[in-house]
């Protein structure tokens, strides 16, 4: 989260849902949403995508691992070019 709060213009947050100690991608992506309302998220997981509809921010999209380099790139661009104010 210190990444987050450093930061000046977050336009794009790639994260992965189980990060180890600390906070986990939900919680990331929740909160830089509220400093960066239009950031556009993709997560990524070895999971399952249940936890998504209830968990993620809106406007988001969960990949399932593992995908190739491109489709995150796709992900991305559509979400900062849809996300845009």
């Amino acid at each position: 989260m210190k990444f987050i709060d450093s930061s000046d213009d977050l336009q794009g947050l790639a994260t992965d849902i189980r990060l180890g100690d600390g906070p986990d991608g939900w919680e990331v992506a929740h909160y830089a949403r509220k400093k960066y309302p239009d950031i556009a998220v993709v997560y990524m997981t070895g999971d399952s995508a249940a936890q998504w509809s209830a968990e993620g921010v809106p406007n988001s999209i969960l990949l399932t691992k593992p995908f190739p380099e491109a489709q995150l790139l796709t992900a991305m661009a559509t979400l900062m070019i849809s996300n845009r104010p």
